[in-house]
């Protein structure tokens, strides 16, 4: 079968560790971190200390990353400009680092589908969706109890799952889906119309089925068929020498379909159901239907 399975997934670009930052809530970007030669800054303050893996060229530049407010005054004091390159240790008397740490919500987004429909125009909640996670690094500096800067980090620690919400607008009762509403609906189909008012033939077929979850090693993509379509319900495996590929079909027990992979053991009077699932294959089983030819493959058919 022209269908069928491979697994892969997962790059890894790499993980930079900044020890001090983290708790602190200061992470510079990747790339400029993994382009640069980083140094190791010793920070000690009246209430911490922690270390900062930096790049900045100027204690300016290391203040700004960290969000850190000082006057230039109360640097000379301590023999520092901001000017200056960073000296690997830097004590800041009176400089207080304030930690917390906050959990917020990220709302769903919600996507709308528009299905066209024999049944009662409607709005169904097809995927509920749910909020994502966001965590709040917080850290606020203060120099003698008065506020002298601070940064807020966040970082997603659950994404937002997509809310799907499905309009149904009525047509025709002698609505026959093309082929884009086939493939974009698939399962729905079936449900929303009713089997079609005519035909070019009915064939009586012996139906088998098949699923992605089948796949095994070297059979190729179990995503896609001989046609290049997505695997799972909707898309069959035919004999196309009896139904040409691209036929748009209504099959007993099934549902609407287009005619989009081969297989070896698909020959004559043979069609192949594709589902979603290997359980919803074994359930279907082998029996025989009904076929309705709705045209011969005509017009291409695209995802």
């Amino acid at each position: 079968m022209a269908l069928t399975r491979e697994k892969g997934r997962l790059k890894r670009a790499g993980t930079v560790l900044i020890a001090g930052a983290i708790a602190l809530g200061v992470i510079a970007p990747l790339k400029a971190l993994a382009e640069s030669t980083l140094t190791s800054i010793t920070f000690q303050l009246s209430n911490d200390s922690f270390k900062l893996e930096t790049d900045a060229p100027t204690l300016g530049d290391l203040f700004r990353e960290l969000g850190l407010e000082l006057s230039p005054e109360y640097l000379g004091k301590l023999g520092h400009s901001l000017s200056s390159s960073p000296p690997k240790k830097i004590s800041l008397p009176g400089v207080s680092i304030h930690r917390l740490t906050e959990e917020e919500q990220i709302p769903a987004k919600v996507l709308y589908k528009v299905f066209p429909t024999q049944g009662e125009a409607r709005v169904e909640v097809r995927s509920p969706g749910k909020n994502g996670v966001r965590r709040l690094s917080i850290a606020v500096f203060t120099l003698d109890g008065k506020t002298v800067g601070g940064r807020t980090t966040s970082q997603v620690i659950r994404p937002p799952k997509q809310k799907v919400v499905a309009i149904f607008r009525p047509v025709d009762g002698e609505f026959i889906p093309d082929y884009e509403t086939i493939l974009r609906m698939r399962r729905l189909a079936s449900r929303e119309f009713n089997p079609p008012a005519r035909a070019k033939k009915v064939l009586t077929m012996e139906a088998t089925a098949y699923s992605p979850e089948e796949a095994t090693a070297g059979w190729g993509d179990p995503q896609s068929t001989a046609i290049g379509l997505k695997a799972g319900y909707g898309v069959v495996a035919v004999d196309p020498d009896v139904i040409p590929l691209r036929t748009r079909l209504y099959i007993e027990g099934y549902g609407y379909a287009v005619a989009g992979d081969v297989g070896g053991a698909i020959k004559g009077n043979r069609i192949d159901l594709g589902f979603d699932t290997e359980k919803e294959a074994v359930n279907f089983g082998r029996r025989d239907v009904k076929v309705w030819v709705l045209d011969y493959g005509g017009g291409g058919v695209k995802e």
